[in-house]
């Protein structure tokens, strides 16, 4: 909705549907419908097959993006649980960061992801 906010548009009317569904639905009513909806990059390139009437717009702008956070919940205000925190680790090291990088590549020919120093490159 800040999207909507910040281009000055308040989304109403017939040409507004809400679907109350999840990407791969909602791309599914914008191609039947002959609309648009706004997605991320996996489910469009995994499914873009499936949407003949739609048409990529617009990728890559910073407004759009996506980040991930990883959350560790505390116990007892000092402890975190030992897997939770060997997940993180591991994504923060090299070989996590390739592995979120390189995602998506080998099949479709694009990274759905990007790692944690282009991200911080794009927001800076």
């Amino acid at each position: 909705m800040e999207i909507w906010k910040e281009a000055g548009i308040v989304p109403s009317g017939k040409w507004y549907i809400v679907t109350k569904n999840n990407m791969t639905e909602s791309l599914k009513v914008a191609n039947k419908q002959k609309g648009y909806f706004m997605t991320e990059n996996t489910t469009w390139f995994i499914g873009k097959h499936n949407y003949p009437s739609l048409d990529l717009l617009l990728s890559g702008d910073t407004n759009l993006l996506n980040i991930y956070h990883i959350l560790l919940r505390k116990y007892n205000k000092t402890d975190y649980n030992e897997y939770a925190i060997k997940f993180h680790d591991f994504v923060k090291s090299e070989k996590g960061q390739e592995i979120i990088r390189n995602f998506g590549k080998e099949k479709y020919g694009i990274s759905f992801f990007n790692d944690a120093k282009k991200t911080k490159s794009l927001i800076e």
